[in-house]
């Protein structure tokens, strides 16, 4: 009897590893963006990085000031990128005191399963604010998302972003980093 249990245990077991874990549905993918906006929000680079697969890609374009700079990274990268990035934000936010709030939102325009529903194709934009509009970051993307062990990971990005500094009674850009 208590092999029976345990073949039947394995068997979940494999089940559960091959194929119920691995699919996606549209909430689980909904689910996604929020636990990220919640990790941005909180400034935890580490809960962002637990949402990359160990095989991501992330192919970015960064336009300001008028240049555009593509990069590629993968886990490890985007996860050390994170980090400095929001170090950067703390330094900033730390010299003018906390007066600069830090404000994000997302918005999902599509998502698009496979018909195996073990990966989805999710199209949107977000935007990341310091200050009002003092320092904006706003991202188009274009992101497939995979079911590994039961969580949804990011495995490839797509990324456009336009980085704004000024705002309303703020200094324009040239200004803003002539000093």
């Amino acid at each position: 009897m208590k092999q029976i249990a345990i073949v039947i245990v394995l068997c979940v077991g494999a089940w559960y590893f091959f194929i119920g874990g691995r699919k996606l549905d549209e909430p689980m993918v909904r689910d996604y963006y929020y636990k990220e906006a919640r990790a941005i929000s909180a400034n935890d680079a580490d809960k962002l990085c637990r949402q990359l697969s160990r095989k991501a890609v992330i192919e970015s374009k960064t336009t300001m000031m008028g240049k555009t700079v593509e990069t590629t990274h993968n886990r490890d990268e985007a996860c050390e990128a994170q980090h400095r990035t929001f170090e950067k934000l703390r330094m900033v936010s730390d010299q003018v005191g906390s007066i600069l709030a830090i404000e994000y939102d997302y918005q999902i325009d599509s998502v698009e399963l496979a018909p195996d529903r073990k990966s989805a194709t999710v199209q949107g934009t977000n935007v990341l604010k310091m200050g009002e509009s003092l320092l904006q970051f706003k991202t188009s993307f274009t992101q497939r998302l995979e079911r590994e062990l039961g969580q949804v990971r990011l495995v490839h990005a797509e990324e456009a972003t336009v980085v704004r500094v000024g705002g309303r009674g703020a200094m324009s850009q040239s200004e803003f980093f002539r000093k």
